[in-house]
């Protein structure tokens, strides 16, 4: 009792440091603006299909582009606008968020700050912890920015049917599938961490999303736990044409084994690994 009280006490007094050093490199960083500017683009093109959408005879100038955002948009009103943003961030979320995780830790070692950062008074547990609540934070600030951006595009758009009800589902579903993604990308923290490089944990991040398009092909995709936000999304079923594969209590909770899993195995191996 006396040693997990003791964990707990030096947890506990050493996250706030761990939390504003790891804030603070985020802030620093321009691939915090790179990622705002990506979650503001992919707003944007949603917004830009709402526009073809509501004004039909621009689309025959477009083209392509207009038969895709009849595909992806439906109509020109504020649920279609939730649901194609949903689309399209639940896409691009795994990469961004995965980049984000990859980030926050394989800098350490590609930037050799790793040996200071170890040699500090704080726990390796403490670090980890602090990377992935940082990495956590700023991912729902990407998806909070994203939900006010599209409360702009739509009222400069002037989008018919909204209502409180239709903004605070979009929101809910754009949370919960957030929530999915960043528990997914927690397992390219630990092979940035095991890698202790960028490259192979980005490699995953392909290829996660290529195994991801054949188990959704074959049907299966509801049991490949990374496949499952853009299941819950209907960006899966958007994409390929095919039904909507329907999600279970096994699907969520394989998403919830995955992060568990992988948020315990990298403690392990900051805890264990041989860092000289």
């Amino acid at each position: 009792m006396t040693n997990i009280g003791t964990t707990e006490s030096h947890f506990a007094s050493g996250i706030g440091p761990a939390l504003r050093v790891e804030f603070q490199k985020a802030r620093r960083s321009k691939t915090l603006w790179l990622t705002f500017f990506v979650m503001l683009l992919l707003t944007l093109i949603s917004g830009l299909f709402m526009f073809i959408l509501k004004y039909p005879e621009l689309a025959q100038r477009f083209g392509l582009v207009g038969a895709k955002a009849q595909l992806f948009g439906g109509t020109a009103d504020w649920p279609s606008l939730f649901n194609l943003v949903l689309l399209m961030t639940t896409v691009g979320g795994l990469v961004i968020f995965g980049f984000i995780f990859v980030w926050v830790f394989g800098r350490e070692f590609v930037d050799r700050t790793v040996y200071d950062m170890l040699a500090l008074p704080t726990s390796r547990v403490t670090i980890v912890m602090a990377k992935i609540i940082t990495a956590a934070c700023w991912s729902l600030a990407l998806i909070l920015t994203v939900f006010v951006l599209v409360l702009g595009v739509g009222a400069v758009l002037q989008l018919p049917q909204w209502s409180m009800a239709t903004a605070t589902n979009g929101l809910e579903r754009m949370l919960v599938s957030g929530v999915l993604t960043l528990l997914l990308c927690i397992s390219f923290a630990l092979v940035a961490s095991a890698t202790r490089s960028y490259l192979p944990a980005v490699g995953c991040i392909f290829l996660v999303l290529m195994f991801g398009q054949v188990f959704n092909t074959l049907g299966y995709g509801q049991y490949f736990p990374w496949a499952i936000p853009a299941l819950y999304s209907g960006a899966a079923s958007a994409l390929s044409g095919q039904t909507e594969q329907p999600l279970g209590f096994i699907s969520y909770l394989l998403v919830v084994a995955v992060g568990i899993i992988s948020l315990v195995a990298t403690g392990a191996w900051w805890r264990n690994a041989d860092q000289t």
